[in-house]
């Protein structure tokens, strides 16, 4: 019995780990390309002083 809890802990967190994993890479590509963004705005007031 406690052979059965373990390995459904176990799978229980690598599925969690592989969300986490997923979920902080795409938080982390949204967030280069804000910073892209608002650098190009930079860019653009700058070149109009």
């Amino acid at each position: 019995m406690a052979k059965n809890i373990y390995l459904y802990l176990f799978v229980l967190s690598a599925l969690l780990a592989v969300f986490i994993y997923y979920n902080s890479t795409r938080i982390i590509q949204d967030q280069e390309n804000t910073i892209r963004e608002l650098k190009a705005k930079i860019e653009k007031l700058e070149a109009k002083k």
